[in-house]
């Protein structure tokens, strides 16, 4: 199955704020980034806002190299750029998953930033814990998602998370961790935060090499953050079928069809993936609006037209449910 187009992925501007929420750079600096990477400044104070995953990760690293602290505050000192590019390059002559798991532990160790992690092995798993057990969920969600990539890239392949736990109630930033993480189980509430994986990850070769390293390194936080692979969830599938049809979507059971399944087979395939085809739907056509509205001259009624709305008054206010703002105001913020 075909991968979900990256660009079309978007982000609730609660990202960016935690992003922003320690990192120690003038203000005139952060709207200068903001404006390079096309993020309207007074959508940040809009919590129904989003950014497209491009945007969110130009700023990233962007912010990174302006405030010259790969950890944005979160360490008990600043982590100096270039330090996970060494990681890297020590990853890269590991043989084995298992190798890489061990140097990523004793990397934070030797950095000594005021956290690490320790792995913990079960019959099935490995769970990768954070020590000290933190609670701050942008910190937490950002290790585990930085982690997950460098995994998946040294693999060639989304590595499947097994389970995610957060010492945290389940929160707004939370809404979004089902496409940051892959659709993963998680849970919230818990005595420590970790990240899992089969044990079977463990002897699985290291499939990248120096010269794919050199690739991912010319902007490193942008390519990790844009890293995707192939993948074969029925979600995916779903989103390659429909993707060319956002005017006139077919019903579920014309869906089924075109794929050659059941109506209540393909609907509990979703339901077993935490999702559901209006959900697919809604999601496509809002971050298709976001991509369309920032990097098209089309008019709004072009835009709702593409979409499928019959007018633009309902894709207007559909729009401003999706974002917070009118589909104008947001293309006027920009």
């Amino acid at each position: 199955m075909r991968k979900t187009d990256k660009k079309s992925l978007s982000f609730g501007v609660s990202f960016v704020n935690a992003t922003l929420s320690r990192v120690a750079v003038d203000e005139r600096v952060v709207d200068t980034l903001l404006a390079d990477c096309r993020i309207p400044k007074a959508l940040l104070q809009v919590p129904g806002a989003r950014v497209t995953l491009e945007q969110l990760a130009r700023f990233t690293s962007s912010l990174i190299l302006a405030s010259g602290d790969e950890m944005l505050g979160y360490g008990t000192e600043p982590l100096p750029v270039g330090s996970r590019s060494m990681l890297l390059h020590w990853l890269i002559t590991a043989t084995t998953m298992e190798q890489v798991l061990e140097r990523l532990e004793n990397f934070f160790h030797i950095v000594n930033k005021g956290f690490s992690f320790h792995r913990v092995l079960d019959d099935e798993q490995i769970h990768l814990i954070i020590d000290p057990p933190y609670d701050d969920e942008p910190f937490v969600s950002d290790m585990f998602f930085l982690t997950h990539r460098i995994i998946s890239w040294l693999r060639r392949e989304i590595v499947p998370i097994r389970h995610l736990r957060f010492k945290w109630s389940k929160s707004i930033m939370a809404q979004d961790f089902r496409a940051v993480f892959y659709g993963a189980d998680m849970s919230f509430d818990c005595d420590c935060a970790s990240v899992s994986f089969s044990r079977s990850l463990l002897a699985k070769p290291v499939r990248q090499d120096q010269a794919s390293l050199a690739l991912l390194l010319e902007d490193l936080y942008f390519n990790v953050f844009q890293l995707h692979f192939e993948t074969d969830s029925w979600a995916a599938e779903v989103e390659r079928t429909i993707r060319d049809q956002l005017d006139a979507l077919p019903t579920l059971p014309e869906l089924a069809e075109a794929m050659k399944v059941k109506p209540y087979t393909l609907q509990r395939r979703l339901a077993d993936e935490g999702t559901s085809y209006l959900t697919i739907k809604n999601h496509l056509k809002r971050d298709s609006a976001i991509e369309l509205l920032i990097n098209t001259d089309l008019t709004i009624e072009e835009i709702s037209a593409r979409l499928g709305f019959s007018e633009t008054s309902p894709f207007t206010r559909t729009f401003k449910q999706w974002v917070g703002v009118p589909p104008s105001a947001y293309r006027d913020s920009l």
